[in-house]
């Protein structure tokens, strides 16, 4: 499925500067709205990949639309301003991940920060997916070892005397040190 972006622009001049950007060789093509009510509308019913900001836009000027897009769906936004509020867009959104570029702009520079942009939505995925792996790991490692200290406790076992037979039934039956543990902890817990 090809990433589908949401451009909110007041001006109708930035289409051939979207279809550069986005060619719908690689990309949806682009959702156009005029206002930030508009595109806040959008974002609660479809999902994009990007959000691409000119402004000042039809309702408000952006900057903090551009900030709270970022926070609240938590998705990456191009935003575009005159160079003459670049530091002051810039400072308002330093904490997001908005990155801001100044208009006008040369192709080459816009085409460099989505490329920028892209990647660093890439790389961030990969780090929650690892999270979220290391996190599973970590929990099925607490429930392993809640095992072991109940074994122990009844049983009287060694920490090593109890984890061996956690592993050789795991073997045995061919499934998780984890899920021998939590069978174990059920049985366990239902003589308690």
């Amino acid at each position: 499925m090809k990433p589908l972006v949401l451009a909110a622009s007041a001006r109708k001049d930035q289409d051939s500067l979207l279809r550069e950007l986005f060619p719908v060789s690689r990309y949806e093509p682009c959702v156009l709205v005029s206002s930030a009510a508009s595109a806040r509308q959008l974002l609660a019913s479809r999902n994009f990949s990007l959000v691409v900001i000119f402004t000042p836009l039809a309702d408000e000027y952006g900057i903090r639309t551009a900030a709270q897009i970022a926070s609240s769906f938590d998705m990456d936004v191009l935003l575009f301003v005159p160079a003459d509020k670049f530091d002051q867009a810039a400072y308002t959104v330093r904490e997001t991940s908005v990155f801001v570029l100044s208009l006008p702009v040369n192709r080459q520079t816009a085409w460099q920060a989505v490329s920028v942009v892209e990647k660093a939505r890439t790389q961030i995925r990969q780090i929650q997916r690892q999270l979220i792996r290391s996190r599973d790991k970590y929990k099925e490692l607490q429930v392993v070892s809640r095992c072991k200290l109940l074994l122990m406790e009844n049983y009287r076992w060694s920490e090593e005397k109890a984890h061996r037979y956690i592993e050789k039934t795991a073997m045995d039956h061919s499934t998780s040190k984890v899920m021998v543990a939590r069978i174990l902890l059920d049985k366990m817990q239902a003589r308690a």
